[in-house]
């Protein structure tokens, strides 16, 4: 499972230099989830979907992951207690990144992750371009319907619908990224993507 794999390789990908400003000095090879939940959150959002949650925690502030409705969280070794999962709520990819300093952890842990994809190189991802379909070491963040042309998320409830049905299969493309659908005219998913979609149908009058 692309869920699986993802996580190991973020997982390994986490460094000093990642780490927030305030735990650098506590971090080491032996705790090195510490101080990397923002980030995490916003990279596995980019390549898994789901909802980027924060609750509280023994060090205040704590980001995780909603996937599919079940709670995925990276970096919860840190702890020594379990953060308070039932305080979560929602937050923005915005609101995150207008933090300049997690904007530009989060660069730098991306960038690792696309590097220890290509280092490990376990499998190759089919991914549509302009030039059509290529092999990649690095997984798609978006998928498509390449006949009625849309994409969306990975976790999309109407597609984990369709494919438990047995439908859309024989359809599905992946894009590296949300930039690269839009380039080859494909429009967002009206249900996992709606302010996407918003956005679309208003530019398309």
């Amino acid at each position: 499972m692309i869920i699986n794999e993802v996580c190991e390789i973020v997982s390994m990908s986490f460094s000093k230099d990642t780490c927030y400003p305030t735990l650098k000095d506590k971090w080491c090879e032996e705790n090195k989830a510490l101080g990397q939940c923002a980030i995490t959150a916003l990279v596995l959002n980019d390549f898994l979907g789901g909802k980027i949650m924060r609750c509280e925690s023994e060090y205040g502030s704590h980001y995780y992951n909603l996937i599919n409705d079940k709670i995925v969280d990276l970096t919860v070794s840190q702890f020594k207690t379990l953060p308070n999962y039932k305080t979560g709520i929602e937050r923005t990819r915005e609101y995150l990144l207008s933090n300049e300093d997690t904007k530009n952890r989060y660069k730098l842990l991306l960038e690792r992750v696309k590097e220890n994809f290509v280092k490990c190189g376990k499998k190759d991802y089919k991914l549509l371009t302009k030039s059509g379909t290529v092999l990649s070491k690095i997984p798609g963040t978006m998928g498509g319907n390449k006949k009625i042309k849309i994409y969306g998320r990975f976790d999309c409830k109407s597609v984990l619908n369709w494919l438990k049905k047995g439908h859309y299969k024989e359809n599905r493309v992946f894009f590296e990224s949300e930039e690269v659908a839009q380039e080859l005219g494909y429009r967002p998913c009206g249900v996992c993507m709606k302010k996407e979609y918003k956005i679309w149908k208003e530019n398309s009058k």
